[in-house]
């Protein structure tokens, strides 16, 4: 796990997240829970350059024969740990990756988490309903800079993306989004991944939408 250790993650955070080491797949272990604390599946970060190109970064663990999957769409990763901090803070943030979560408590502190993940890059009325009933009244999309430049074909379908979920979601609560149009992090970056300072440069200049 000293990967993350590299990246920002504090090892508290880890602990507190159960994170562990497969050495059978040369996985990051991510278990994980739902709002009431109870495990309903087990995901993999691979290490594997190769494994990762092929398979992608994230999937389920299989060990023994056993899969430990679950459905993504009807669970928010760190839930559980953040649910107290959106009813208190009354917003949430929506990371892509269960990574971004672990950066996020690490630079902001645990008690100021309200950071959860959908685990892609999109996210479903069950997952905005687990939020607005532990009392979100902003949900802040925090997804990874999924556009080289601005104005290409690959912009336009990612902004189109963005206003799809916005246009789905805008009479739930207020959508924010937090978008990188000065690119000051790398392609497919997130939000968290270079460090406190650009992350709440690009939470300042999030683009509000109102209901």
């Amino acid at each position: 796990i000293q990967p993350w250790l590299n990246e920002g993650i504090s090892q508290e955070a880890l602990e507190r997240a159960r994170i562990g080491y497969y050495p059978g797949g040369d996985q990051i272990t991510i278990p994980h829970f739902d709002i009431d604390n109870r495990f309903i599946g087990l995901r993999g970060r691979t290490l594997c350059a190769a494994d990762a190109e092929t398979y992608g970064k994230y999937r389920p663990l299989k060990i023994n024969k056993i899969l430990y999957n679950h459905p993504l769409s009807m669970n928010l990763y760190n839930l559980n740990n953040s649910k107290e901090n959106i009813k208190i803070l009354q917003k949430a943030i929506v990371f892509e990756s269960e990574k971004s979560t672990l950066q996020f408590a690490s630079f902001m502190g645990f008690d100021k988490d309200i950071s959860v993940a959908s685990c892609g890059s999109s996210i479903s009325s069950t997952q905005i309903n687990l939020l607005l009933n532990c009392g979100a009244k902003e949900i802040i999309i925090g997804f990874d800079r999924q556009f080289e430049d601005l104005n290409t074909e690959e912009s336009k379908k990612w902004i189109k993306k963005l206003t799809s979920i916005y246009n789905k979601y805008k009479n739930d609560a207020l959508i924010s989004i937090i978008f990188d149009k000065n690119k000051i992090t790398k392609y497919k970056s997130s939000p968290t991944d270079e460090g406190i300072e650009k992350f709440l440069q690009l939470f300042k200049e999030r683009i509000v939408l109102d209901v």
